[in-house]
């Protein structure tokens, strides 16, 4: 007993009619003719009745035809179930993202991901940016968050998914504190308190300092942003913080304004190798993160550039 047999068999059976069942069936007449019987052959019982009227079941065919649907229904639900497994996104994602983004974006991402793509796992890589595009370059992540500009540019495609405000960072009880917006005239006589140079955010607050036409006095740098935060806290200095960090940030004394007299943004990107091919789970990731941001509004302010200082990548 083959599939098809059984099919054109219900075929017959719902029509009462060969050759508009060979027609529905897409065979001709005498090919659906033959495997019927070859079916009834099989079964040892005739399925129907011919009359020139038409043709109607057997005792036999009533019997067999409720059993032969529901085979019928079965073989769709597997042959479904085996399209929705075939379609399924699944497999490892190995995400690169710099300290500054990574607690505050990476967490919201992943549990979308995994919610709608329980099949895909993560592995999470947290490092500076030149440390990234390394281990992108290798092979060793499919994907970064980071904050562009970067080097070798034309390396790279890039997924821009909003742009983060930087903050100037003042201790609550700081002369400047409780204005909404500072120039940076106001800071060149300030210490700052900046992340190592390694890491982009540093670059970024540097490059705003030069670009105001002042070489800023940097008198600590740190590996952390809660570090920063808690040394802009005891007065030892101002800082920069992007503004993504603030829903997430532990209470601090310290308070934040706007730059004047225009606001200043970074972009964060999704970042992965030209030469590299995407995935299913990456082109779903990015699909995912592109509609998880594309209310949040654009920046009317001016794109933080990177600037060259000593030892560091500008990005």
């Amino acid at each position: 007993m083959e599939l098809h047999q059984i099919r054109y068999f219900v075929e017959v059976a719902r029509v009462r009619n060969f050759t508009r069942a060979a027609e529905r069936c897409h065979i001709s007449q005498p090919t659906l003719s033959h495997q019927i019987r070859k079916l009834e052959e099989e079964l040892g019982e005739p399925l129907f009745h011919r009359q020139r009227s038409g043709v109607r079941l057997t005792p036999f065919g009533d019997i067999f035809y409720p059993r032969a649907t529901r085979i019928l229904q079965e073989v769709k639900s597997v042959e479904d179930e085996a399209l929705s497994f075939q379609q399924e996104v699944r497999g490892v994602l190995r995400i690169g993202v710099i300290p500054t983004i990574a607690p505050y974006l990476l967490p919201r991402l992943v549990e979308a991901m995994i919610e709608q793509h329980p099949g895909v796992t993560f592995e999470v890589s947290e490092d500076p940016t030149e440390i990234l595009l390394q281990r992108l370059r290798h092979g060793q992540l499919d994907m970064a968050l980071a904050s562009p500009p970067l080097p070798d540019e034309q390396d790279w495609r890039l997924c821009d998914l909003l742009e983060d405000e930087l903050l100037i960072t003042l201790p609550r009880h700081h002369p400047l504190a409780g204005r909404q917006q500072l120039s940076l005239d106001e800071l060149k006589q300030h210490p700052l308190v900046l992340m190592k140079e390694a890491h982009c955010l540093s670059q970024q607050s540097l490059s705003v300092c030069h670009r105001a036409g002042f070489q800023p006095n940097v008198k600590i740098e740190s590996s952390q942003l809660e570090t920063v935060l808690a040394l802009v806290e005891v007065g030892l200095g101002l800082s920069f913080t992007p503004s993504i960090a603030l829903p997430f940030m532990s209470p601090r004394e310290v308070v934040f304004s706007s730059i004047a007299p225009q606001s200043v943004f970074r972009r964060i990107s999704l970042i992965w190798p030209k030469s590299a091919a995407p995935t299913r789970a990456h082109l779903a990731f990015l699909e995912l993160a592109q509609e998880l941001f594309a209310s949040m509004p654009k920046a009317k302010g001016e794109a933080v550039l990177p600037v060259e200082t000593k030892g560091g990548t500008g990005s």
